[in-house]
């Protein structure tokens, strides 16, 4: 496995490499926005990445940046690793597209684990997301669970690929009504409606649930705890 580690503090960031090279993980690092984009200039693409830890704050610049202007459309799963902890710079940094967030002081064990979760999550190659015997094609767009192949509407579809791509963590109802309706008005029916149809269509007769609603959360997909 090998990640990008983009931190300006060299001490933490020598330790960082140092446990998660124990566990197996290689790193290549960066420790500014610049040379993250240098990197990204000689490989034309971050895509080799199987994640890449982000520091927010970074000497020449916020790491929201490179996310939104160089990151746009790559496969590599991003995880935020910050001193920042206002809800709103949370919420910026999955709104750019960031699928993990952890605040400084950290566990390095618990970095570690997040990490190989998220690189294990989809499978680069042939864009698979699994979830016990729930398989979702993203390249195909072909939904089945055990032997049952699942038709979705177009709706259901982006509501499924939005709450894969975010799993395990919530999606708040906030952001799935800007992913799925981004131009329209919609109404407290219509997103439950549209819940309550992708939840019966993943979840047949003695099928467990996959689809978790967490209250002051949002919505995830996850296998159910009971």
């Amino acid at each position: 496995m090998l990640i990008l580690l983009v931190e300006d503090d060299a001490v933490l960031a020598a330790q960082t490499i140092d446990f998660l090279n124990a566990e197996g993980i290689e790193v290549d690092y960066a420790a500014s926005l610049s040379c993250a984009k240098d990197i990204a200039a000689q490989t034309a693409t971050f895509d080799k990445y199987d994640a890449i830890v982000l520091d927010m704050a970074l000497p020449d610049g916020n790491a929201l940046s490179l996310l939104q202007q160089s990151l746009a459309g790559f496969d590599a799963p991003v995880l935020f690793c910050t001193a920042a902890t206002d809800l709103d710079d949370k919420l910026a940094a999955f709104a750019a597209g960031a699928l993990d967030y952890m605040t400084k002081p950290f566990a390095l064990p618990e970095l570690a684990v997040r990490i190989k979760l998220l690189a294990g999550k989809v499978n680069k190659h042939n864009q698979v997301f699994e979830l016990g015997s729930l398989h979702v094609d993203f390249s195909a767009k072909i939904v089945t669970r055990g032997s049952r192949t699942i038709v979705l509407s177009p709706q259901q579809w982006q509501l499924l690929a939005l709450l894969a791509e975010q799993a395990p963590a919530p999606v708040c109802k906030a952001q799935i009504l800007r992913h799925v309706w981004p131009d329209s008005e919609v109404n407290n029916n219509m997103y439950k409606s549209l819940l309550t149809r992708l939840r019966h269509n993943l979840s047949r007769d003695d099928e467990p649930s996959v689809i978790q609603t967490l209250k002051g959360q949002g919505v995830a997909l996850r296998e159910s705890s009971s």
